[in-house]
Formats: C-alpha cells, structure tokens, sequence
C-alpha cells in the first residue's frame, strides 16, 4: 500500500530539481499525479489539495536537494516502486514532467536518467526543440 506522499515525492523531485518551477511543470505534475493515484487506486484529491501538498513540502524537497543525501533521497523515494506496471507508470511521469517545460536542465536528465537505471529502462531519446 502506497500513502500519497509515497506517489507524490518522485514527481514533486521532478518538478523542483532544477531549480525552476515553471507553469508547464506545475501542470503535467497536477496530471501526472491524478492519473497515478486513479492508476494505484488511491481515493482521488481535488487540484487544489494536490498543490496545497506540493507547496508542503517543497521547502522540505528543495532542501534535501542541496544537502549531502541528495542521492539518498532520490533513492529512497524510487525504489518503494517495484512491481513493472508501477515503475513503468511512474517513470512516464516523471517522463513526462520533464519535458513539458521544453527545456534541457542536467540535473532533471540525471533523475530521469538515475529513475531508468534503477529501474532497468533504457533512457529513450528524446529532443527539446526551442520555437
């Protein structure tokens, strides 16, 4: 059984680790994360309990982000995901997330990058085209 916070964090990591929240982001997280928690079966929460739980733990988020256990967190909250049809859902997601600003960050390709390895998906390529 998975609590939302279980369900929410990978995708909150994906939004915050490059250090700019962008609109984009703030709404494939909000889609990604119903789409999850309908898929793992969880009771649905409305939009704005959903952002109310980003803006609760973003400060929280950001600083394990820049602290020593960076990697610790990050893996932490990947490997609770081990069935296939989990880890499939919810690297599409972060997937996802990361793209939807159409931007290139390093630090969000190396979560996404450090997701399929720890995973065993082969990262598929993708490129961000600049209009």
């Amino acid at each position: 059984m998975f609590s939302y916070d279980d369900i929410l964090t990978p995708l909150a990591l994906t939004v915050i680790i490059d250090h700019k929240v962008r609109e984009p982001e703030m709404q494939a997280f909000s889609t990604q994360a119903h789409g999850l928690l309908e898929l793992f079966e969880m009771e649905p929460i409305t939009n704005e309990a959903l952002l109310d739980w980003y803006a609760s733990h973003e400060d929280q988020i950001r600083a394990s982000l820049t602290g020593k256990r960076k990697n610790t967190i990050i893996l932490r909250a990947l490997t609770r995901f081990k069935e296939d049809w989990q880890v499939e859902a919810l690297y599409e997601a972060m997937l996802a997330i990361s793209i939807s600003d159409k931007e290139y960050h390093k630090d969000e390709s190396d979560l996404i990058r450090s997701a399929a390895s720890i995973w065993g998906f082969s990262r598929p390529p993708f490129k961000v085209i600049r209009e």
